[in-house]
């Protein structure tokens, strides 16, 4: 599989889409609000020239990443009209995810939330002018000119890793017990494999967006982690891990028995 071009939240408005299947990355995103409030503060406070960069990255085709639009250009405008002598901005705001993202789904609500945010914008605060483009591509990899950025978020989505880790691949891809994640009964090879690959991952993505953020630039990155320090006890995502591992490996079997059926009428 290549992770860039395959992988994607499913797209479009249907029952099983990401857009009417996101309310825990919702609510993350609400619960992270205050810290997001005080990132965006500072980094006004501290800006320099007359236009902000911000960048969502992953942020799929739902309504999360406008809202988290919303309300950056809510405290921008309120602050530039609340501290005199403060110069006014334009805001630039890029939404990345991989370019199998449903952007056009993003692309076509925003005439809708243009006019709701001009709508909604307080009294006594001068809306700020925003531009909304999106940018495709990985955020392994490196997505701005040096030091061009003043704000990068990310919400549910950093803990996805940028490739299979290497030697679970080929011949050996079958060494997770049929897990796709990591369960009691994961080797312990395999977990120093994903170990190993997440602090590439991290270690990689953190040396790219330094190069990226602006002196005093900020990042407000909200991603799964783990509260105990055993790796096989993984709480609360083993049940539903679980019953994604306990679907896949239904469906392939299922798959098999078609072929090898087909295979014995042919």
């Amino acid at each position: 599989m290549n992770m860039e071009r395959d992988l994607h939240m499913a797209s479009g408005e249907g029952e099983a889409s990401y857009v009417n299947n996101s309310r825990l990355q919702l609510k993350a995103l609400l619960e992270a609000e205050v810290v997001l409030e005080k990132a965006v503060r500072e980094v006004y406070m501290d800006l320099h020239n007359p236009t902000m960069t911000v960048v969502d990255l992953g942020c799929s085709s739902g309504q999360n990443t406008l809202i988290f639009v919303s309300k950056v250009i809510k405290v921008v405008s309120r602050e530039s009209s609340s501290r005199s002598g403060f110069h006014p901005v334009e805001l630039q705001v890029f939404l990345n995810d991989l370019p199998g993202n449903d952007f056009n789904h993003v692309f076509r609500s925003l005439e809708r939330f243009k006019k709701q945010t001009a709508a909604e914008h307080e009294e006594n605060t001068t809306l700020l002018p925003f531009y909304i483009a999106g940018l495709p591509g990985s955020y392994y990899t490196r997505l701005f000119p040096p030091q061009s950025c003043h704000l990068f978020h990310s919400s549910y989505c950093l803990h996805w890793r940028s490739q299979v880790p290497a030697g679970l691949g080929g011949a050996n891809e079958y060494i997770n017990e049929g897990n796709v994640y990591i369960a009691k009964t994961t080797p312990a090879g395999v977990v120093e494999l994903y170990r190993r690959q997440f602090q590439e991952d991290m270690l990689l993505f953190f040396k790219l967006r330094h190069e990226e953020l602006v002196l005093g630039g900020q990042m407000v990155l909200t991603f799964h982690g783990r509260k105990y320090e055993d790796l096989y006890n993984n709480g609360y995502l083993d049940h539903p891990t679980g019953l994604l591992s306990r679907a896949l490996q239904s469906l392939v079997e299922q798959v098999c028995h078609i072929i090898i059926f087909t295979t014995v009428i042919a």
